[in-house]
């Protein structure tokens, strides 16, 4: 025999199973949404994002996008973000990127640390020397 009872019990069971896992839910939320996800290189539709992730700040950054074409910045600090529009982007004799006839493939930033050690950082697939 079977006895099933559907009074208030059974209400509050069901908000408190239902609280618990929106309180879950923003839990997981938090949680994920907590990490650092920030990228060294980033490209985006106009442009290509370079952050310098470290604690020491960098002097004689270079950008190089696709392997011809460079764009330069004498420092970045720690934690800033530099942001490189396509159009400051050039190749020798000063021919500028067009990423409508080539998109984005590869990018390396090459720079100095405060201690004088080099730095390197590649998206995609990198610069071929």
């Amino acid at each position: 025999m079977i006895i099933s009872y559907s009074g208030p019990v059974s209400a509050w069971w069901k908000v408190a199973v239902s609280a618990l896992l929106a309180l879950g839910i923003v839990v997981a939320v938090f949680w994920v949404g907590g990490e650092d996800r920030r990228e060294a290189i980033r490209v985006e539709e106009t442009r290509v994002v370079v952050t310098n992730l470290g604690e020491s700040d960098w002097s004689d950054v270079e950008i190089w996008l696709n392997d011809w074409y460079r764009a330069q910045a004498p420092r970045v600090t720690a934690g800033q973000r530099l942001d490189v529009p396509f159009s400051a982007f050039m190749a020798g004799y000063g021919r500028a990127y067009e990423p409508g006839r080539q998109p984005p493939f590869g990018i390396e930033v090459t720079a100095r640390g405060a201690d004088g050690g080099a730095i390197r950082l590649t998206w995609g697939q990198g610069r071929r020397r």
